[in-house]
């Protein structure tokens, strides 16, 4: 009798292994990032020349001796003619002065990426946000992409979304652009980006996975980012909560296991802190919410687990640093960090990367568990852009985001 417990007992625990499949995940914003081609058709337009015509207050073409190149235009968005959904605009590397791009320092960028995502981003699935599509994701897979599948979309605007996976992880069901979250009734300057969705079959499981790109400049409710404020920024991100909210009830009610994941523009533990309430006339985030109240979290407001399945949570998070960094990215989540504490943290001997947190997060829905915090993955030194002052010795910074990456269990 007892052999046939020990049996019994022996298989239960077995099927339990191995029924709990482990995936790594990660979401990394490559800002502006493009394929080579495109690449080459930025940097050929960025190098023509320009004169400022008051008169429409725009710059146009120009073979004056007094034109200036696109790289030193002020705002991008103000030449003639330039289309945000084909390329990106000059100043991507303009972090310290003008920045004149050449091809060799671009293919060397890509390169380094390829060769970081490679050793230190060992993820099974990967969503990227601020990328020109499907090739630019490829030219810096490990491999060119050939052991991964991709789920993206063209159109839109130059910050694009792009979803790679092992093909040996699942195979897909469906990849939609979810295009409500752009705000498709708003007039152009006032569309953020679509959301994009990815279904796969994994081990039999269906494992649905939501990448977002959201409005940007409405960071902290601490910090002047109050979402429910009159700041247009905050006003948009405002407007997205609906649609967002419409996906989550919608793409959870058939019992798949779902993530939730990319570059919030929003420091949601803030949000959780914040002791206001969910809504401006104090009403409970599980109703309906009446015409003209608005949220002050998206977090809160989004999951409240109204039905249950609806109940994704935030992923802990934490920084690959050593343990000054450590205690800066506690910090961050409790409030916000001073420009000093922020430097240090984005610095090359921490994170690296100048957004380095309170942007990027991972939620998880009911069936899933995380192993361990999400990490902050260090680029260190990789995420300066640096050269000589003749413009020779170029270095392109990998991005301006460090990857965040989470063992879950399925």
């Amino acid at each position: 009798m007892l052999r046939i417990l020990v049996a019994v007992v022996t298989i239960f625990l077995i099927s339990s292994e191995t029924s709990a499949r482990q995936v790594t995940i990660a979401t990394w914003n490559l800002g502006w990032h493009m394929d080579i081609a495109t690449a080459q058709r930025w940097i050929e337009a960025c190098g023509k020349t320009y004169v400022e015509d008051a008169g429409i207050g725009r710059w146009v073409p120009s073979t004056d001796s007094n034109a200036t190149q696109g790289w030193d235009v002020p705002n991008t968005f103000d030449i003639e003619n330039w289309d945000t959904a084909v390329l990106p605009v000059c100043d991507v590397y303009a972090y310290r002065g003008v920045v004149r791009v050449n091809v060799d320092a671009y293919r060397k960028r890509q390169e380094q990426i390829a060769n970081f995502i490679s050793r230190s981003v060992p993820a099974d699935i990967i969503a990227f946000q601020e990328v020109s599509g499907e090739q630019a994701v490829k030219e810096v897979l490990p491999g060119a992409g050939a052991d991964y599948d991709l789920c993206g979309f063209s159109g839109y605007k130059v910050q694009r979304l792009v979803i790679a996976w092992k093909k040996s992880l699942g195979t897909k069901v469906s990849c939609n652009v979810e295009d409500g979250l752009s705000l498709p009734a708003n007039p152009e300057s006032k569309r953020p980006r679509p959301g994009l969705s990815l279904t796969l079959s994994i081990g039999g499981d269906t494992v649905r996975i939501l990448d977002v790109h959201l409005k940007s400049s409405c960071v902290s409710p601490f910090d002047g980012g109050k979402l429910e404020g009159n700041g247009n920024n905050c006003k948009i991100l405002q407007q997205q909560i609906d649609p967002i909210e419409s996906w989550v009830e919608r793409e959870t009610s058939d019992g798949a296991k779902v993530v939730m994941l990319g570059d919030f523009n929003r420091n949601l533990w803030h949000e959780l802190r914040d002791q206001s309430p969910v809504r401006t006339d104090g009403s409970a985030a599980s109703g309906i919410r009446p015409s003209g109240v608005l949220s002050r979290s998206l977090l809160e407001e989004v999951f409240d687990g109204q039905p249950f399945t609806t109940d994704l949570r935030l992923v802990n998070e934490h920084c690959q640093t050593n343990e000054v960094g450590a205690v800066l990215c506690t910090l961050s989540e409790i409030r916000d960090l001073d420009t000093a504490e922020s430097d240090l943290l984005a610095s090359q001997n921490y994170l690296g990367c100048r957004n380095p947190v309170g942007l990027d997060h991972i939620l998880i829905g009911p069936g899933i568990e995380a192993t361990a915090p999400a990490e902050h993955t260090s680029i260190r030194r990789l995420g300066m852009t640096r050269q000589k002052d003749d413009g020779t010795d170029q270095v392109l910074a990998i991005s301006d985001h460090c990857p965040l990456v989470v063992r879950l269990n399925l």
